[in-house]
């Protein structure tokens, strides 16, 4: 029956539940302008993104040396418990900062009977995604076209916590209760640039790419973002975009190669 546990373990409750790999969507706001002059500008940014996921998934040894997953945004919205993201970026002249944070947790529950039903196994499992960002950036290019340099940490936590029960009908007093909890962080180094034109004083187009990882935290990741910009005002801007983000993730038994893309959006305040 342990062998049973581990495949709904990691084939039904992690694949189903993990959502990861978000960037900052600081990234792309690309709308901070005027940047020669010598006060301090902010915007903060909550913002969704309607992820798709596919790639691998294993945890210590797992059946199969990992799970393969592929699954929609409205799979992964059935299951989502709670969620927040958002942004926030500093500048002051050419130099600026970006901060990005996500937390989400997902539920999901997976069930087997053996034949004849003479046994059967649940599992009711929680996962949570968190992913803390900071970057620094220069604009290297000032002007309608702007291009900035930047590099960033970004910290990476998935956590489960797993309650599984098996009972037979056999033996109706009978019920075996067990926890399961494991926590998996990594730490991944990037540097990426930042490309916005301005066509006037309401829209804008953003380009953003980045690269990190090699071996210091995940093997590779790396990202791209192409979105549009729309200011309701100087101080509220209106994002939409596409994102694409792939990490390769491989220590100690846990397999994460997970690629995760769709469209997002936001409203950022500036002041």
């Amino acid at each position: 029956m342990q062998g049973i546990y581990r495949q709904r373990k990691y084939g039904s409750i992690l694949a189903l539940g993990i959502i990861g790999s978000f960037i900052p969507m600081a990234q792309a706001a690309g709308v901070i302008k005027e940047v020669n002059d010598n006060q301090w500008h902010y915007e903060f940014t909550p913002y969704i993104w309607a992820t798709g996921q596919s790639g691998t998934l294993g945890v210590d040894n797992g059946p199969g040396n990992g799970q393969t997953f592929d699954q929609s945004f409205s799979d992964i919205w059935d299951r989502m418990d709670i969620g927040g993201m958002a942004a926030f970026e500093a500048r002051y002249n050419r130099w600026g900062i970006l901060l990005d944070g996500i937390y989400l947790r997902v539920s999901d529950h997976a069930g087997i009977s053996a034949p004849n039903g003479f046994v059967s196994l649940s599992a009711n499992g929680r996962v949570t995604q968190q992913q803390y960002a900071a970057a620094g950036y220069y604009r290297a290019i000032d002007g309608q076209t702007t291009l900035d340099a930047l590099v960033g940490l970004r910290y990476n936590v998935v956590s489960w916590d797993i309650d599984a029960q098996l009972a037979s009908p056999l033996f109706p007093g009978l019920s075996l209760s067990r926890n399961f909890s494991e926590r998996k962080h990594w730490l991944d180094p990037y540097a990426g640039v930042r490309v916005t034109h301005n066509f006037d004083q309401q829209w804008s187009i953003v380009g953003y790419a980045d690269i990190g990882g090699a071996s210091a935290g995940s093997n590779l990741t790396w990202q791209l973002l192409g979105g549009v910009n729309y200011a309701f005002s100087p101080n509220v801007i209106g994002k939409l975009g596409y994102r694409y983000v792939s990490i390769n993730y491989r220590n100690e038994g846990f397999i994460y190669d997970v690629a995760t893309s769709g469209f997002y959006t936001g409203v950022g305040i500036a002041w």
